[in-house]
């Protein structure tokens, strides 16, 4: 499908990203897919890395900034004996140590939840001084990131064989699973790196509701080592085939009110009379708002707190914008002229 520079169309597309390959290469399917370039995502996957990308598409690329502040929920594995340069199958050996027993593992996963400082992996996209860290590195240059702060609400170990651990782990936003496989490695008195990743959930959505879930490879250690289907590692993309194709187009959806909500926000409808003055960035003061179920909206009544965000919609249903409620004054977030999800 060519793309119409001129689409305004907008929608969110769940999307199960296979292993093998970059989150941009992953993001010019759904461009090409959709006929357009306007699309965002709110968290990228190392290469290596599969599961859940959450694509915004056309004019819903503006909502990237919240999405991408949910938590991340993942299945890891961690392989313990040996640590490469890149935290990941891809990288070098730089040490080795024997593995953890089962015991100590158990001991020092919980000195891992809450808020810990972490330092992210030197070979990143994280940024010094304009060029990326990995960058520099591969530029024969060093590099030395500061620890940061990040959360790690839960993590709960599946199982562990003596080599492999497969654990699942809800973080913030920013934690790089890469440097908690090291970390808790090295906690161990041992090495380690990451094996394999999956992403299963961000926020309130799941892999499991997403466009080619069925089509990722078998993850986990109950398969024989010798498997080379354990960790695959393809950069096949079954969404570059027609199915693919629409697979993908089938699985826009419009920013329904109740997806708003999952995502944070109060859904209210704009009032036919108001839709002029809301279109061009008349004062909010100005404009009428309704409940879904008919009722006025009053902002003056201490019925919403200082700080909340609504998503607005047109009296046809459509997502009409963000607009925030803070010390008793509306302010736009942005406003999306009325269109329709990709046909």
């Amino acid at each position: 499908m060519a793309i119409n520079k001129n689409n305004t169309a907008a929608g969110i597309v769940l999307y199960a990203k296979q292993p093998g390959l970059t989150s941009f290469t992953a993001l010019n399917v759904v461009k090409k897919a959709l006929g357009t370039k306007k699309v965002g995502h709110t968290g990228t996957l190392d290469s290596f890395a599969d599961g859940l990308l959450v694509v915004l598409v056309g004019r819903l690329t503006r909502l990237v900034p919240h999405i991408t502040l949910f938590d991340k929920t993942y299945r890891a594995v961690i392989e313990f004996g040996a640590e490469t340069d890149t935290l990941d199958p891809n990288g070098q050996v730089i040490a080795t140590a024997s593995p953890p027993s089962a015991e100590r593992l158990i001991e020092v996963l919980p000195q891992f939840i809450g808020t810990i400082q972490q330092v992210p992996p030197s070979y990143s996209a994280l940024h010094i001084d304009g060029r990326r860290a990995s960058d520099i590195i591969r530029a024969g240059g060093n590099v030395e990131l500061a620890a940061r702060s990040v959360d790690i609400y839960s993590i709960q170990l599946v199982s562990y064989d003596g080599v492999y651990a497969i654990l699942d782990v809800r973080c913030s936003k920013g934690t790089y699973i890469r440097s908690l496989a090291r970390d808790i490695a090295l906690a161990c008195q041992s090495r380690g790196f990451l094996r394999a990743l999956r992403r299963t959930a961000v926020g309130p959505f799941l892999l499991q509701d997403a466009a080619g879930y069925e089509w990722l490879p078998v993850f986990g250690t109950e398969q024989k080592q010798n498997d080379e289907k354990m960790f695959a590692n393809s950069a096949y993309n079954p969404f570059n085939t027609d199915e693919g194709i629409a697979k993908l187009r089938s699985a826009v959806r419009p920013f329904e009110p109740e997806i708003a909500v999952l995502c944070g926000f109060e859904p209210i409808v704009l009032c036919p009379e108001s839709v002029s003055a809301f279109i061009t960035g008349k004062p909010l003061s100005v404009c009428t708002f309704m409940t879904k179920d008919k009722q006025s909206v009053c902002f003056s009544s201490g019925q919403y707190r200082h700080g909340q965000d609504f998503a607005v919609y047109y009296p046809n249903g459509v997502f009409g914008g963000i607009i925030s409620y803070s010390k008793g004054t509306l302010s736009y977030g942005f406003v999306i002229p009325e269109c329709s999800v990709f046909k």
